[in-house]
């Protein structure tokens, strides 16, 4: 399938970054993405929009490891993922279902990729700090995630992503739950603390007016 893309900024060449080549995922009979080509260059944001049913949401878990792939390549920062688990890929993943612990605290919700890599206490506790700075949520460490608004829940779920420092960062429609005004802040914000950390990030929405918002490119399905 030949993608069309529209520029909305200029975008450097790939240097580093994502590149998916010729891609092919299909579940039983059904093709959802065949010979799909994306290249993102290091430290830009891509959006990939489509309607429900395009194969967005099957893009991102084929990048990160959790669909299998009929043919083709994805490589990151020069690294063929071929055969590499989802866990050694070094990505930061958002789901639409944020998927915090109910349990741990919003600093313990955020440290947990950190502590999955054996992170001293001190590391942990600096990279907590900073990403709640980042958040505009300083000194959040010790509260609930059950005392969180949407929006804050929105804001914990990216700085638990971040704080590993991923190579690439997946975010499959975090925002889709939220009302429209929400939505337009948090796309803004969601935008400043991305390119603020420099990471390459690929965002899925079925909603042009997000994409807009967001994304350096979007990549039509």
């Amino acid at each position: 399938m030949t993608v069309a893309e529209v520029s909305r900024r200029e975008s450097n060449e790939v240097a580093g970054g994502l590149q998916v080549r010729a891609l092919s995922v299909s579940f039983g009979d059904r093709t959802v993405l065949d010979n799909f080509d994306l290249e993102v260059a290091s430290g830009e944001v891509v959006v990939v929009m489509g309607p429900s049913g395009s194969g967005k949401s099957t893009l991102l878990r084929a990048i990160a490891g959790l669909n299998e792939i009929r043919s083709g390549r994805i490589v990151i920062d020069g690294i063929d993922l071929d055969g590499v688990p989802t866990h050694e890929r070094q990505l930061g993943f958002v789901f639409q279902d944020l998927a915090l612990f109910p349990h741990l605290s919003v600093g313990e919700n955020i440290e947990y990729g950190l502590r999955r890599r054996h992170q001293g206490s001190a590391v942990r506790r600096e990279r907590v700090a900073e990403l709640l700075a980042l958040i505009g949520m300083d000194g959040a460490e010790r509260r609930s995630v059950s005392t969180l608004s949407g929006g804050e829940q929105q804001r914990i779920a990216l700085a638990r992503a971040l704080a590993p420092r991923p190579r690439l960062m997946l975010l499959d429609e975090p925002l889709a739950a939220l009302d429209v005004q929400r939505k337009i802040e948090l796309a803004e914000e969601l935008r400043r603390v991305i390119t603020s950390t420099g990471v390459t990030a690929v965002h899925v929405t079925h909603d042009p007016d997000e994409a807009a918002r967001i994304g350096d490119r979007t990549v039509y399905l």
